[in-house]
């Protein structure tokens, strides 16, 4: 569970509903003990007291508990009205060279914070500064005439456009660095001094010593200082001390009188080199941190598979659960159709064409569900392949790149997905998501990267989930050296690549020599036989459906000797080699032939034949882009920017994942009971079709279908008849009938809130 930019897990959510309940316990015990069990500090090691108990009434509320009473706070010694004014001025009009030496001192505690406030409350325009948070204040001092001034700089606010702009982070690198600006909240020379360039000079004197004093007191080394200048100044201190005004404005203190507000100008200031790379660069969320999901409503699918993004704003976070759901209940359909009245399609247009919002913002939250749904498994099967959408008839949709041989052709997106499914082929949702690869023609080596990233994020996942086994599965274009070598060095996932011949693969001989993969698999014995169904296959490769096609298994240990173009030395890599090939292939076919080298499992018949049955499940993937493609009909959205394109995508694919899964599910968990997959309404529209459809009087459908049932009755809505020889729809079959399913559920939604609204009108007139 999210609150604010922390996420909180289960156990800690269980532990803070038992711990209210407790008889003496209090916020501040509550806030303590939050703290504890989250390991929530702060840069220097220090509990987040104050921010866990303002987080405490935010989580109270979210999980309907009931906090303690607040107890009655002991008034601060020191609060605003206690101030006292009257600070002496100091006279005085001299050059800088008469000061002596300046020096920007830090306030002390006791009556030296007390003095340092009331020379602000008594002078500073804008009275003694007030900031909440982490704040440091400095003296300015003459060795000759004491005292003549003060600086306080303070923690930076959340949200300053100008600032924002200037720096040109997004939000999630905004959340990640904040701590590592301050505000200058007050700067004061007193008003009887006038000396020529002092307020310059004790600029630069702050500037030079802030980061190191800031690092002591809170563990954080600013990189950046900005401050507001009023219509009443220039700035020409702050532009001669070396800070930068903004182009923007900003609105100043409060209105006053007059009701206006003064608009003030945004100054910068640099205290490193290479901040902006620093404070642009955004962390990676890992997969699993965002913790568990807790939510009453377990049919909520949308919020439970879109809610947890780390976006910084809470508006898009729930602009994407509202979107979710809309995208799901309406599949296939234009965005017109799926966003029908004027306020929904301006928020949904907003949003995919907001460069703040990126197509991870929307798969952060499903993967997290990924991650829930892959703990209760004992193999994941993770397929990554690439497949290209075009948009050819988009000419003027800036972004899109050549998707057509060579670099040239059709305009279009390159996807490169990586699905995790059970070992029953259930599709359990997308670990990886990269429609940005294809930078320009002829980029091959940054093509290659997308295997790699999509490595790592199973790499990810298996982290996320201990106990469950990872096998990263790629086809013949994901035989990469670079891939190889990260998978026979992972320790927690297992890699299993279909070798090409392109790539030449050889093996280091007993004697040290060298000798082609295909060539020394050929020597080695037969150590089973496997029979496996060819299905046909269109395109340039296209081929005619074979069912029964008997195979010959081969499997030895082998060192793949690095390829020529790497540095001398590279290391050969251990793998197992498993050679599958067809001995007698019909005259008019070629012969099916895969090279399997695979990370896991030793040279015996049983591992070999385990291998070929898990590369067998490869072909899922293939599957899941037909499910893009002909169920979502992605390639049929029309926007403006290629990278609005690939927000559609990041939706689509997650409802894709969706309707392949209850295909998948009542193939090979079909007694699963479907609310656990559908939502309930949906259950009941199912139950009502079926139940008035039956041509004979029959028991009643059952409430609690299984997802075997549930998908069968679907599909029926689409034509689907089942016979001895097909008992179960396929997922083209599925996707027709559960459009008409989502269209059914539409109206049922509308007339039962119409008969509420009845009833609640009979009941007030009655």
């Amino acid at each position: 569970m999210r609150i604010g930019l922390r996420h909180l897990s289960a156990s800690t959510l269980d532990w803070l509903k038992a711990a209210v309940t407790v008889e003496g316990s209090t916020r501040a015990s509550l806030a303590r003990g939050l703290c504890e069990r989250e390991d929530w500090r702060n840069a220097r090691g220090e509990l987040c007291l104050a921010s866990a108990r303002s987080a405490l009434p935010g989580l109270a509320s979210a999980l309907d508990l009931s906090l303690p009473a607040p107890r009655h706070r002991r008034p601060r010694a020191l609060d605003a009205g206690a101030v006292e004014r009257g600070y002496p001025d100091t006279p005085l009009t001299c050059d800088l060279e008469d000061l002596g030496e300046v020096t920007v001192t830090p306030v002390g505690d006791g009556e030296d914070r007390r003095l340092a406030r009331s020379m602000m409350a008594t002078w500073h325009p804008e009275g003694e500064a007030r900031c909440p948070g982490a704040r440091l204040s400095y003296w300015i001092v003459s060795s000759r005439h004491g005292r003549l001034g003060g600086l306080v700089f303070c923690a930076a606010s959340w949200h300053q456009k100008a600032r924002d702009r200037f720096i040109g982070w997004s939000p999630g690198a905004r959340a990640a660095h904040l701590a590592e600006i301050v505000n200058n909240d007050r700067f004061l020379v007193l008003p009887s001094v006038r000396v020529k360039g002092l307020a310059s000079r004790v600029l630069t004197l702050a500037c030079a010593r802030l980061a190191a004093d800031w690092q002591e007191k809170y563990g954080v080394t600013p990189l950046l200082a900005y401050t507001y200048v009023g219509p009443d100044h220039t700035g020409t201190c702050y532009r001669a001390a070396g800070w930068h005004r903004c182009r923007d404005t900003t609105s100043g203190t409060p209105p006053g009188a007059d009701g206006q507000g003064a608009r003030r100008a945004v100054w910068m200031k640099p205290l490193a080199a290479g901040w902006r790379q620093v404070l642009c660069r955004e962390p990676r969320r890992v997969m699993g941190q965002a913790g568990h999901h807790v939510n009453d409503d377990e049919t909520d699918w949308a919020r439970l598979e879109y809610s947890r993004s780390s976006h910084g704003d809470h508006r898009v976070r729930e602009r994407l659960v509202t979107m979710g759901r809309a995208w799901n209940d309406r599949p296939g359909e234009a965005l017109p159709v799926i966003f029908p009245t004027e306020a929904q399609q301006r928020a949904a247009y907003r949003l995919l064409s907001n460069p703040q919002v990126t197509m991870d913002h929307i798969l952060e939250g499903h993967q997290e569900a990924l991650v829930e749904r892959c703990r209760g498994q004992r193999l994941i099967l993770a397929v990554q392949d690439t497949t290209f959408l075009d948009y050819d008839g988009l000419e003027k949709t800036g972004g899109l790149v050549p998707i057509g041989g060579g670099g040239s052709g059709s305009g279009g997106l390159g996807a490169h997905a990586g699905v995790a499914f059970t070992e029953g082929g259930c599709a359990l949702g997308l670990f990886h998501l990269d429609a940005d690869f294809r930078l320009k023609p002829g980029a091959r080596d940054k093509e290659s990267r997308r295997w790699l990233e999509g490595f790592d994020h199973a790499v990810e996942l298996a982290d996320a989930c201990p106990a469950t086994r990872v096998l990263v599965i790629c086809d013949r274009e994901g035989d990469h050296w670079d891939l190889l070598a990260r998978g026979a060095a992972s320790k927690t996932v297992g890699l299993l690549v279909r070798a090409s011949r392109s790539t030449r693969r050889r093996v280091v001989t007993a004697t040290g020599g060298l000798r082609d993969l295909w060539e020394h698999m050929v020597d080695e014995p037969c150590i089973a036989h496997r029979s496996i169904d060819i299905a046909a296959c269109g395109g340039p490769r296209r081929r005619k459906a074979r069912r029964g096609v008997r195979l010959e298994v081969r499997a030895a240990a082998v060192e793949l000797a690095a390829p020529q173009k790497k540095p001398r030395g590279t290391p050969a890599l251990p793998v197992v080699a498993v050679s599958v090939t067809e001995p007698a292939p019909p005259p008019d076919r070629d012969p099916l032939d895969w090279m399997l080298l695979t990370t896991q499992g030793e040279a015996t018949a049983a591992d070999a034949l385990e291998t070929v049955a898990r590369y067998e499940r490869r072909w899922l993937i293939e599957e899941f882009f037909r499910a893009l493609k002909v169920g979502t009909r992605i390639e049929d959205r029309r926007l403006d920017e290629a990278d609005d394109l690939r927000k559609c995508l990041a939706f689509d694919a997650i409802t894709a994942c969706r309707v392949m899964t209850i295909e998948r599910l009542a193939r090979s968990q079909g007694d699963t009971p479907a609310s656990r997959i559908v939502d309930r309404d949906e259950i009941t529209v199912v139950t009502l079709h079926r139940a008035y459809h039956q041509r004979k009087p029959r028991a009643p459908p059952d409430p609690e279908p299984t997802i075997e049932a549930f998908a069968v009755d679907v599909a029926r809505m689409a034509g689907f008849i089942p016979r001895k020889r097909q008992p179960l729809p396929g997922t083209e079959k599925i996707w027709q009938g559960y459009r008409i399913l989502l269209n059914f559920v539409e109206n049922y939604r509308l007339m039962r809130n119409m008969n509420m609204l009845k009833n609640h009108d009979s009941t007030v007139s009655g």
